[in-house]
């Protein structure tokens, strides 16, 4: 899913379970849940990356994510200021965790076993659909959060 749903769905969690412990449980679980349900959200070839565990950085790819990151940080910013709830805060960090930890693909940690596992998962839990019905599918999740949360 784009970053922004799984930043809603930790507002969300943070909003009306505001306990660390049970934060850091239900955010995790909730972005891996989250991301089982059919969506488009990358150029990623992820069956390439299923296949043999190479990611093709391309153009498009950095532009893609140019986009999203900037676009990530504005909502966190904003629901910051809306709730002034570090808790929430918090809570927003742990569900992006998951995706965060992909970064260590541009590094040494690639090669490393228990990552290479956690990446696969992570990668074969989500699954394509077209970019219209994948985009359809996020709005209305999104939509979804934000009435929870608001």
């Amino acid at each position: 899913m784009f970053y922004i749903i799984h930043i809603l769905a930790g507002a969300v969690i943070a909003k009306y379970f505001p306990n660390i412990f049970l934060i850091i449980i239900l955010c995790l679980i909730s972005h891996f849940i989250i991301d089982a349900i059919p969506h488009r959200d990358s150029i990623v070839d992820r069956d390439l990356f299923k296949k043999n565990y190479k990611v093709k950085i391309t153009k498009k790819l950095i532009l893609f994510e140019s986009i999203e990151i900037p676009i990530t940080f504005l909502v966190i910013i904003c629901l910051y200021i809306y709730f002034n709830n570090l808790l929430m805060l918090f809570a927003i960090f742990v569900s992006i965790l998951p995706d965060m930890a992909k970064l260590g693909y541009l590094t040494k940690l690639k090669n490393n076993r228990f990552f290479k596992k956690y990446m696969l998962f992570h990668s074969r839990i989500q699954k394509d659909v077209s970019w219209k019905l994948g985009i359809l599918i996020q709005l209305m999740i999104a939509i979804m959060f934000i009435k929870l949360l608001f």
